[in-house]
């Protein structure tokens, strides 16, 4: 049985399985390094799976980055995209976060206008940019004690 951390109306964030790796097509050693987050931090990017059935959807939840902080990050898989899971999963993880006042950003290589959407319908606003070696990044921050989208 799968540990699940959070859970919505329509679904169950638990935490990754290195049999997720396939679904996700992610590399299991990614998978396995996120598990290891789990353990140590108490949080991870988690499986996005259907409430009833368990399919995987796709992933989404914490990221440690040393140098920047706790980030929000999310992908769900093509076959399940446009009907706001996402949106739902993010929300839920964003508010996790905050009952626990564990600081948490987003950043978006722009062009991307649907994971901008995602971050705006879940309360959060364009803090600030910066440029890395693959570009600019926008920060999306949401201001302290909204209650989060998607939640149950």
């Amino acid at each position: 049985m799968h540990d699940v951390v959070v859970r919505t109306e329509r679904l169950a964030l638990r935490i990754l399985d290195t049999e997720d790796a396939a679904v996700l097509a992610v590399p299991a050693e990614w998978v396995r390094r996120k598990i290891v987050q789990q353990e140590r931090l108490g949080f991870s990017p988690w499986a996005v799976t259907d409430r009833s059935s368990g399919e995987v959807y796709g992933f989404c939840g914490l990221f440690w980055r040393a140098a920047k902080g706790i980030t929000l990050g999310y992908a769900i898989v093509a076959s399940a995209r446009g009907r706001g899971y996402a949106t739902e999963a993010a929300g839920a993880v964003l508010g996790w976060a905050e009952d626990r006042q564990i600081p948490v950003y987003a950043s978006v290589r722009p062009p991307n206008p649907a994971s901008e959407r995602v971050l705006r319908k879940i309360g959060m606003e364009l803090d600030d940019h910066y440029w890395d070696e693959d570009g600019e990044r926008l920060v999306y921050r949401r201001s302290p004690n909204p209650r989060s989208a998607g939640r149950t």
